[in-house]
């Protein structure tokens, strides 16, 4: 006598194989769609990336504050804290815009840094040592000539 179960659960995971099978072929479809598109749209990201470096370049983009006399270790060693932060913009009188265009970043960084929610990178930890190092009238002077 034959076994119905195991027949009977062929049957069913044969069905069901083609059931999923009918539904995955549109999806995989979309999905090879937007890799596609994914891969187009990061070989445009690319190109425009590389213009604006060669633009940058041709116009004279840089750091507004050089940190070039600033060693890796000297940055790893900062203690830069929410306090230090706030009294190094209050000291230099700067509002939080200035101090976000000195330092190449966005305004609601320095507000983040300043409130402990969230600590600057070594790039803008280098140019705050900096900042300090250069005094009230440096700052002051680089503010100028950005705004000339």
């Amino acid at each position: 006598m034959p076994n119905y179960t195991a027949v009977l659960n062929e049957e069913i995971a044969r069905i069901a194989r083609k059931e999923v099978r009918t539904a995955v072929e549109p999806l995989s479809a979309k999905i090879i769609e937007q890799k596609k598109k994914l891969s187009a749209q990061s070989k445009v990201i690319a190109d425009l990336e590389k213009k604006v470096n060669i633009l940058e370049e041709l116009l004279g983009f840089e750091d507004i504050i050089d940190i070039s006399d600033i060693t890796e270790e000297e940055v790893l060693k900062s203690r830069i804290t929410p306090k230090y932060i706030a009294s190094l913009r209050s000291k230099n009188e700067l509002s939080r815009n200035d101090m976000a265009l000195l330092l190449d970043v966005n305004p609601n960084s320095i507000y983040l840094w300043e409130n402990g929610k969230s600590t600057p990178r070594n790039d803008a930890k280098a140019k705050l040592i900096k900042m300090k190092k250069m005094g009230k009238r440096g700052v002051k002077q680089l503010l100028d000539e950005i705004f000339i």
